[in-house]
């Protein structure tokens, strides 16, 4: 239960009106959380931790310009699209998709590598299914009660936000209600 309030806080940081800010708070208690968990699940010492979060966070850093680059290569197919749905370049779309998931890829490998000196080859095994388990344990620890309830969440924060996704000229995004601006 305790897992879910977590991510309602979060959904709800991320979702609210007033998006700036609270996303920038959403992020860093879920940043916050996410070093708390990391550091006991690993039994990292603070000297592990000095070395191992300062590496984390520019992996972190160079994963999310990887995620923003794409997202802007997305942004200019669709605004060549704007007009007619059928200009719009699926090829690069899939090309762009590709190419951010080999860099994400490569960049966690090198992480993962780079994280050799700095904790133990038992630290390093955990790290490596740390993301997997942590989604494992939340999907086992919710009731279906509480995901259908997450689900209810979900549903009053679109309701909340109320009219249709738009882009900045207030004109309704009819393909692609994802796009963030």
């Amino acid at each position: 239960m305790k897992n879910i309030l977590i991510l309602l806080t979060l959904t709800a940081g991320l979702y609210a009106q007033d998006s700036g800010n609270r996303m920038d708070q959403g992020k860093e208690q879920r940043e916050a959380w996410v070093i708390g968990t990391l550091t006991k699940h690993l039994d990292l010492t603070s000297e592990q931790a000095q070395k191992f979060f300062p590496l984390q966070n520019e992996f972190h850093k160079r994963s999310d310009e990887a995620k923003k680059a794409h997202q802007e290569k997305l942004r200019t197919l669709r605004s060549a699209a704007k007009d007619d749905r059928s200009k719009f370049d699926v090829d690069a779309a899939i090309d762009s998709k590709v190419r951010m998931k080999g860099t994400l890829v490569r960049l966690e490998s090198k992480f993962l590598k780079d994280t050799k000196g700095i904790i133990t080859e038992q630290q390093r095994m955990k790290l490596l299914f740390f993301e997997e388990r942590m989604k494992s344990n939340l999907s086992k620890k919710m009731s279906f009660k509480d995901r259908e309830a997450l689900g209810a969440w979900g549903k009053i924060m679109r309701d909340r936000r109320g009219t249709p996704p738009t882009d900045q000229n207030g004109t309704k995004r009819d393909f692609d209600s994802n796009r963030n601006k």
